[in-house]
């Protein structure tokens, strides 16, 4: 089967969903504007504004008429919510997937955390995209294309809580960056070691976060 082509309209929506995301940690409210965003793509109008439709139905934007567009806002209960969801889905796909996994399944794991390692004095959000790749690996582990589309929604949602709620506190990569967890959850696996496995992605889908009070969660 053919890959699904990937539209305009769907590339100019993921681009402005990686603006919101970045800008989201601006304590101030930022308006996007049709006008402005077919200038800044240098495109017609109609595929901004299925871009932005389709923003708005996913409840990353508001539509404020004759104003423009503003952020949604996330809250506290959001996190827990997203966080949650996370923790039903990938503890299913890690029990889903274990009585298969060979030795040559882990090889993408360790690749990736290998690479990981090079990205600690890199910007916030290359650290949280090698998160969110280490979690989508595993997940893919269960063979489920559709588990692994729900992971990487889920997890855009997490990583505008991240921005709009956390950001500010954090300041230095020591602080957000930590390896320890993949490569025990990793070893762990590789051991063959279903419980300890489940109990590591656990903590780390639920606890790894700065502060007991940040619901976040890596």
């Amino acid at each position: 089967m053919a890959e699904k082509k990937i539209s305009l309209a769907d590339t100019i929506h993921d681009e402005i969903l990686d603006m919101v995301i970045r800008l989201s940690s601006d304590q101030e409210d930022v308006v996007l504007t049709e006008g402005s965003l077919v200038e800044k793509f240098g495109v017609s109008k109609a595929p901004v504004r299925e871009a932005l439709v389709k923003l708005c139905s996913e409840g990353v934007l508001k539509s404020v008429p004759r104003y423009g567009y503003i952020i949604v806002r996330l809250n506290e209960r959001d996190a827990r919510d997203i966080a949650q969801f996370r923790l039903i889905l990938e503890l299913s796909a890690l029990k889903e997937a274990f009585p298969h996994i060979r030795a040559a399944d882990l090889k993408p794991l360790r690749c990736h955390l290998d690479e990981s390692k090079k990205n600690r004095d890199t910007d916030v959000w290359t650290v949280w995209e090698d998160n969110e790749e280490f979690h989508c690996l595993l997940a893919s582990l269960a063979g489920n294309r559709f588990l692994v589309k729900s992971l990487r929604e889920s997890m855009a949602i997490q990583k505008r809580v991240y921005a709009q709620i956390h950001w500010q506190s954090r300041h230095s990569m020591e602080y957000i960056f930590n390896p320890a967890p993949h490569e025990d959850i990793f070893q762990a696996l590789k051991d063959g070691d279903l419980n300890k496995t489940l109990r590591l992605l656990h903590d780390d889908i639920l606890h790894g976060k700065a502060s007991p009070s940040d619901p976040i969660g890596f």
